[in-house]
């Protein structure tokens, strides 16, 4: 089931900022009444979006950019300052570990508390309980407090309860980061089956990976505003581009440069109407605040996933570092590209004499765009011929 139009969560001009104490007496202070001239933190700044029955939402950011004040208030956990937020219920959080769950109380009985705190009754539980500890795979220790389990197994039974109440929307913040990978692909399977059912899925994860093969849309958080959102994979490769330029220091995040150089202008000629096996050409356009600061270009062919198809360093070819003018060009010629399927985005990397350091980076969304008579599962078509041989 694709999502419909039946709204289970909105989030209209939502914002949240908390008090900062730097002292225990500017806390007490606060409490008291006594002083409100201390600083504060703002973690969400006018915040909006609209989900839908069946939808996988993902949401991303740096860490302190308020993805987990978010995911709090949509769960019920947190109140906005401002804005309204109105959300189906019930709602199930899987917010910080075993938030929900008593330390002293054993698997089985917080099973049966997490359910009593969204309404569920103690009868309703105990005939889930046997499917939600075949889910975390507990054993003995079902029957054993909270305090002796491990970081996996509180997850697994936080993940297992959370989706055995039946929730119009479920909230997972980063829970899948402490399991193994076995845990992980069942909980990936649990929610897309809840996607099949109508369900929405709030999902927060630095794998990028994840959010583009999950997520239906994203939301990318940056210092508590909305910096971009729209489909999983656009919305990723934004923030994708954004981080190599951060770290790069490149004037677009930082006004006035910095890095040394940045990238001016590319495009990919030949693209237009291209078809496996053609040429294309990219051209380069840098600009440098050092003359003759020697550089390596690296142009990088990657498909909506983010998955990289084929890369090219000036370095690797045998290509001495550019060290021109204050403007250069650089082009790369490919005589019979093989890319079989698209669109492909072109990432154009600056990365210093050594190749250890990126400068700065630039991509160029949906480069290329295949023309193919037939359905490709691969994503390069590579010249071939077939033989065969017959005996008696």
């Amino acid at each position: 089931m694709s999502a419909s139009y039946s709204p289970t969560v909105r989030v209209e001009h939502v914002s949240k900022r908390y008090p900062l104490f730097f002292r225990r007496r500017q806390r007490l202070q606060a409490l008291l009444g006594l002083s409100n001239t201390h600083p504060w933190k703002v973690a969400l700044d006018d915040v909006s979006f609209t989900l839908h029955a069946g939808e996988a939402f993902g949401i991303i950011g740096e860490n302190g950019s308020g993805k987990s004040t978010l995911l709090r208030i949509v769960a019920g956990i947190a109140r906005p300052d401002s804005g309204q937020v109105e959300v189906e219920k019930p709602v199930a959080a899987l917010l910080e570990l075993g938030l929900g769950f008593h330390p002293d109380f054993t698997g089985r009985e917080n099973a049966i508390l997490y359910g009593s705190l969204l309404g569920i009754s103690r009868e309703q539980m105990r005939s889930r309980l046997d499917a939600i500890l075949d889910f975390a795979e507990l054993g003995d220790y079902a029957d054993q407090p909270l305090r002796s389990y491990s970081s996996g197994m509180a997850a697994r039974l936080a993940f297992a309860v959370a989706t055995q109440v039946d929730p119009a929307v479920l909230v997972v913040d980063e829970a899948l980061a402490v399991g193994d990978e076995a845990f992980q692909q069942k909980c990936i399977a649990r929610m897309q089956a809840f996607k099949a059912q109508g369900r929405t899925v709030l999902f927060c994860s630095h794998a990028m990976y994840q959010v583009v093969g999950f997520c239906d849309r994203a939301l990318w958080l940056h210092q508590g505003r909305v910096a971009a959102w729209g489909p999983a994979w656009e919305v990723v490769h934004a923030y994708e581009t954004f981080l190599h330029r951060s770290k790069a220091g490149d004037s677009a995040v930082a006004p006035g440069g910095g890095s040394g150089a940045r990238v001016v202008e590319a495009r990919l000629e030949g693209a237009e109407g291209y078809r496996p096996g053609q040429p294309l050409r990219a051209v380069v356009r840098l600009h440098r605040w050092e003359a003759a600061l020697p550089l390596h270009v690296v142009l990088e062919f990657r498909d909506p996933a983010g998955i990289t198809v084929a890369t090219f360093v000036t370095a690797w070819d045998g290509v001495p570092p550019l060290a021109g003018g204050e403007e250069e060009t650089v082009a790369l010629f490919l005589p019979a590209a093989p890319f079989a399927r698209g669109p492909l985005d072109l990432y154009v990397h600056l990365a210093d004499a050594g190749v250890l350091r990126v400068l700065d980076t630039y991509c160029l969304r949906e480069a290329v765009q295949v023309e193919s008579q037939r359905w490709q599962p691969g994503f390069v078509e590579v010249p071939h011929r077939w033989e065969t041989a017959s005996s008696r």
